[in-house]
């Protein structure tokens, strides 16, 4: 594999965990009063559920 590609997964893998952290955040600030295995319940849920059971992407408020 060229240094390349190997680069483009490595990128891909640290978006990936950004996302997760960004929505274990998210659920921290919605749920202020949950526990941390609470949130990170919530959490696996997200990432185990099917694309096409609550959406294809996140759905954020939006802003005004």
């Amino acid at each position: 594999m060229a240094a390349a590609d190997v680069e483009k997964f490595r990128v891909v893998f640290d978006m990936c965990d950004v996302g997760v952290r960004m929505y274990r955040q998210r659920m921290r600030r919605e749920n202020p009063f949950a526990s941390d295995e609470e949130i990170e319940a919530r959490v696996q849920a997200w990432l185990r559920r099917s694309s096409g059971e609550a959406g294809d992407r996140l759905r954020l408020p939006a802003r005004g």
